[in-house]
């Protein structure tokens, strides 16, 4: 029922996010349980490792990939949706996985420069 979702997380558009220093080790984790993943028994051992590596820290399989994305800088929601599009991911998608990576610690919200006076 709609009464029954949590309330949806604005931004502004110019918001950028950055990792926190637990989403620094979380995306380093991803990034070896990937790596670790490709040596044993294929998609079988990929899927699982991408799994528990999410359900440790309360978050989906796919929000790894936001957290690589934002390891070179900060980013806003739109940037992190173009960088995805090669992988499936839409700007639909990077809302609900901004929501629960920021809700989880691993991301920050920075905080957005003043407007420039104007005289």
């Amino acid at each position: 029922m709609l009464e029954d979702r949590p309330p949806r997380q604005r931004w502004p558009r110019s918001q950028r996010f950055s990792l926190s220093e637990t989403g620094r080790a979380a995306e380093a984790a991803y990034r070896s349980t990937i790596v670790a993943a490709r040596q044993p028994e294929g998609r079988a051992s990929y899927d699982a490792a991408r799994m528990a590596w999410a359900t440790s820290h309360g978050i989906e399989p796919d929000d790894g990939l936001y957290l690589g994305e934002l390891v070179s800088g900060p980013k806003t929601l739109q940037q992190l949706a173009e960088a995805l599009e090669t992988c499936g991911k839409t700007r639909d998608d990077a809302r609900p996985a901004l929501g629960r990576i920021f809700d989880a610690g691993l991301i920050v919200a920075d905080p957005i420069p003043p407007a420039p006076t104007r005289y």
